[in-house]
């Protein structure tokens, strides 16, 4: 029974502020979740509006009579207005003077990656996994030090005993009831158990580092598709300014040709001939366009950033060489891949295992002491009580539990080797397959740069054979359809061997980590299956 002796001197909250104060907890809860909810609701919503670098044009269609459809586009609200190709082509320029100067953040390769590592919240979830495996190295540590507890405890009892017939004096008999205290403090030390804790401590050790490997990999990871986001976003800004300039030797086209068709030089067919030629290359820059914003999205998205946020890029016409061999590479991979490293690390993991139940077979040998202190209050007494002892606890018989164990841990570690196995073959092939495409992409540099050559020297001419008049319209356009193919060949070309660069590093484990983070001017660092050097033969304007 606890004395109420307990409560005076003290305090007691009244009952009626108990609601209050539940209320405030619960008020002061709600407020963290809704911050919580609003800062994840921030991630989806635009920025601002006045940021957002691309809208829908008004539907228009070409000059009274052209052959070619109207083309779909956003309603206006008021009335829809009708333009002229030349119009249009002005107003596609008016869009990229309009995008140029709108305030964006201009991120190097390097500084890409460098704000995902930061930004990225995916990062995050490996960078906890590996806390909580640093954690769980502590935790199978403990067994090693010695377990202290203490109890208190207050109570009553009541003793009735009595014992009859006594010579004398017939019965006799003890009715007591004291309350007493009771505090007792126990110290357990395990001495000896066989290589059970050792091998529960190195499997946490082997755990920890396979998260480790796990965090690296996925900053590579990371890291190699903000490189890709990147390209492809250089890749749709070399395009769109490829159609910018198809759209700008359209425009003049038409121009000339209006001028012609007033003097009574070329017939109507002609002029709507370069109009179609015009529509066309206003369809392949909306189109540009609109990847590039996709492609911008997709940056951000990589980054760690808001989707919609306005985000430039440097350009960079350097094309770096690539010199190594297959077996270069695969060698490479095997010193470097984070998942080779974690398959070896999964076969030591299963290994530990049976160790572990190995030892399940063996006594535990422990140490233990009582130290036990009872007070009693009427009739006032106090007795002490010290115990210490070493205990051999054996299990001898489960069941068939341990057996079974054991050939569980045999088959995990078949398993682990299996699973190394596919891992090595995987990688292999990944390897293989990246190196085959960068040496297909290179190569298609090489050949595509005589065709935009041959394209560019074609149209020069045809240019001088219609001011002569020795050219027609079908020349002129044939000519500029054939410029501008060529161009977006090259222009890809070039962009699929810097994707297939980057994605050769990240099969070789070369991709950069916050440990290896390249950064401008510093060529010697690791994290390039190409390096950094530039290959003077292969620069190129990209426009």
């Amino acid at each position: 029974m606890v004395n109420n002796g307990f409560r005076r001197g003290r305090r007691v909250l009244a009952p009626k502020w108990l609601p209050l104060m539940l209320l405030c907890v619960s008020l002061g809860c709600e407020a963290d979740r809704q911050s919580l909810f609003d800062r994840l609701s921030r991630r989806i919503l635009t920025p601002q509006p006045s940021q957002v670098r691309r809208a829908l044009q008004p539907s228009t269609k070409p000059a009274t009579g052209s052959s070619v459809t109207r083309r779909p586009g956003a309603s206006q609200p008021v009335t829809s207005r009708e333009s002229s190709p030349e119009d249009r082509g002005l107003e596609a320029l008016a869009r990229e003077t309009r995008t140029a100067s709108q305030p964006v953040q201009v991120l190097t390769i390097a500084e890409a990656i460098k704000t995902a590592f930061r930004e990225q919240p995916r990062l995050n979830v490996y960078l906890e996994n590996l806390t909580q495996a640093e954690r769980a190295r502590d935790i199978a540590f403990a067994p090693y030090l010695p377990t202290v507890a203490g109890s208190y405890g207050v109570g009553a009892f009541h003793l009735n005993s009595s014992i009859s017939d006594v010579p004398l004096l017939r019965t006799i008999g003890i009715d007591a009831g004291p309350d007493f205290q009771l505090a007792e403090l126990k110290l357990q030390w395990l001495i000896c158990d066989f290589g059970r804790r050792l091998g529960e401590n190195r499997r946490a050790g082997i755990n920890a580092e396979i998260a480790g490997e796990q965090t690296r990999r996925a900053y590579q990871t990371v890291a190699n598709e903000v490189t890709v986001a990147y390209y492809e976003l250089l890749r749709m800004r070399a395009l769109r300014k490829t159609a910018i300039d198809a759209v700008r030797r359209a425009q003049d086209d038409v121009d000339v040709a209006r001028k012609l068709e007033k003097g009574g030089v070329v017939e109507k067919e002609k002029r709507l001939r370069v109009e179609v030629q015009l529509a066309q290359n206003l369809r392949m820059l909306d189109e540009t366009e609109g990847a590039e914003a996709i492609a911008t999205a997709a940056l951000n998205l990589a980054v760690g950033l808001n989707v919609n946020a306005p985000t430039d890029v440097q350009e960079n016409s350097d094309i770096p060489p690539f010199v190594r061999s297959l077996a270069e590479c695969l060698t490479t991979a095997v010193a470097e891949r984070r998942e080779f490293k974690v398959a070896q690390q999964g076969i030591l993991l299963a290994d530990e295992g049976k160790r572990i139940a190995k030892a399940d077979f063996a006594p535990r040998i422990v140490a233990q002491g009582a130290f036990l202190d009872f007070q009693q209050q009427e009739p006032r007494g106090r007795a002490d009580f010290a115990m210490g002892s070493i205990n051999l606890e054996w299990t001898l018989f489960e069941g068939g539990a341990r057996v079974a164990q054991l050939h569980i841990s045999d088959s995990r570690i078949r398993e682990a080797i299996a699973q190394a196995r596919s891992i090595a073959d995987n990688i292999a092939f990944q390897v293989t397959s990246a190196y085959q495409i960068v040496i297909t992409s290179r190569s298609s540099i090489e050949h595509l740069r005589p065709a935009v050559a041959q394209a560019e020297e074609n149209h020069r001419l045809v240019l001088a054979r219609s001011k002569v008049g020795d050219a027609t319209s079908a020349d002129i356009t044939d000519s500029e359809s054939t410029l501008t193919r060529s161009q977006e060949q090259y222009l890809n070309s070039i962009h699929d061997y810097l994707i297939a660069l980057a994605r050769l590093e990240y099969s070789m484990g070369l991709t950069a980590t916050p440990d290896n983070l390249r950064t401008p001017g510093n060529k010697d660092e690791p994290g390039g299956a190409a390096g950094s050097s530039t290959d003077e033969g292969m620069q190129h304007d990209r426009r």
